[in-house]
């Protein structure tokens, strides 16, 4: 990377700094084992999210892709690294709203020099696209914008006007793709997803896959009185290392005062659905903001790919 990005970057990340000698990979890898054990089949989404924009690219170009993508909520760039590499050609902006976050996917992705591009940004800010075109030189319109578990945390009425600000960043043509929680309106079935997820994110920690990939609706009576009141699986087996407490060694580890460290990393994103909204809703407010084609790419109960294409 040269002197001048590496200067860029720097600046669009925030001021705050990794200290000397700071073990950036062991929290990197940390980051990674918690969010894979919270959520089930991470790596199957994150390889499903990159065969997809690779396979737009792929079809549109007619050879190998080189295509210009956005990460809404890249957080330490975990999402990006999978499709810098899936694409050697390809560009990609990491968006996130907290700088300690983007301080390890600026450590991770330095070996991909001028192809990755990290900033500081609000995304309820009306103008924060606008803004990334000046400071981290965002293109006018890119081939695919994406997210993992990120845009749950937008209340949604918020959501859905950033619905249509992505329309509006895609080319004709461009790929929306959202992997993130997506909730029922039927709560017997929510009851039912969550339960699975319970279970699945116990076998998943002990290596057991017959049951991390069975069916909850394969029971007899699957959203029966019985399935409705019965406790939830003990979510505590096989449970991963806390967000919280994830955040709290890590902002220590960088030398922060806890409690500013927590308004930093909430930062007023409180109100949204932590379940997910509805799958229905999701792409109702994507066919409001003008993708012309919407759906359902993959599902694992309360977990799901959605999104659209921006026809031309």
């Amino acid at each position: 990377m040269g002197t001048k990005t590496a200067k860029a970057i720097t600046k669009n990340v925030g001021t705050l700094t990794l200290p000397p000698g700071f073990d950036w990979q062991h929290w990197v890898e940390r980051w990674d084992r918690m969010q894979a054990r919270y959520l089930v089949k991470r790596e199957e989404r994150f390889a499903l999210l990159a065969r997809l924009v690779r396979g737009e690219a792929t079809h549109r170009e007619g050879k190998g892709p080189s295509a210009q993508v956005v990460d809404l909520g890249c957080g330490p760039g975990s999402l990006m690294e999978v499709m810098l590499d899936a694409m050697p050609r390809a560009e990609v902006w990491g968006i996130d709203f907290d700088p300690a976050a983007l301080l390890l996917a600026r450590a991770r992705l330095a070996r991909y020099g001028e192809r990755a591009h990290l900033a500081l940004a609000d995304l309820r800010s009306p103008t924060w696209a606008d803004g990334l075109r000046i400071l981290v030189r965002l293109p006018r319109e890119v081939d695919a914008v994406i997210s993992a578990t990120a845009l749950h945390w937008l209340k949604p009425g918020p959501l859905a006007t950033l619905y249509g600000q992505i329309a509006a960043l895609l080319r004709p043509g461009g790929l929306f793709l959202n992997a993130d929680h997506v909730g029922s309106d039927y709560p017997p079935l929510q009851t039912a997803w969550e339960r699975h997820r319970a279970e699945m994110r116990a076998a998943q920690h002990d290596g057991r896959t017959d049951e991390a990939d069975r069916n909850p609706l394969a029971d007899e009576n699957p959203l029966g009185a019985n399935l409705g009141s019965a406790e939830p699986a003990d979510a505590n087996s096989g449970s991963p290392e806390p967000w919280d407490e994830f955040w709290t060694a890590y902002t220590a580890a960088l030398g922060l005062d806890a409690a500013e460290a927590d308004a930093r990393v909430l930062g007023g994103w409180n109100g949204g659905v932590e379940q997910g909204l509805p799958l229905t809703w999701h792409l109702d407010a994507l066919r409001e903001a003008g993708f012309g084609a919407v759906d359902c790419f993959w599902r694992c109960d309360c977990d799901a790919i959605y999104g659209g294409f921006k026809l031309l």
